[in-house]
């Protein structure tokens, strides 16, 4: 049960990084040098990609392979959710904390 929820952790993050690229499943595809319907199951969690593969991936995202493992966008604990929120925002001058404070109104 672990190893498929590895699997969708590690499928959910690819798919993020690969979106903030603004890359389609057919573009990383070809510059990892990968099926892109084989980077779909990957991104579903279907399948387990060799860490050759990840490596691929992670080089074609230009990220280094440690990257793709930061779970952290999927913490589900409030009280860690706050200091992870806490600590983005320490350091932020008071315009920039104006306008997180805006985008969490908007989003409540």
């Amino acid at each position: 049960m672990r190893e498929n929820k590895v699997a969708g952790l590690l499928g959910r993050r690819i798919r993020a990084l690969r979106k903030s690229k603004n890359l389609t499943q057919e573009q990383l595809g070809g510059k990892a040098g990968i099926n892109y319907k084989h980077l779909g199951a990957i991104e579903r969690g279907d399948e387990n990609p060799s860490l050759s593969v990840l490596d691929r991936i992670a080089g074609a995202l230009g990220v280094e392979i440690l990257e793709l493992f930061r779970f952290q966008h999927e913490e589900t604990d409030p009280v860690k959710l706050r200091k992870i929120i806490a600590d983005l925002v320490k350091d932020e001058k008071v315009d920039r904390l104006q306008l997180i404070l805006k985008i969490i109104n908007a989003i409540r």
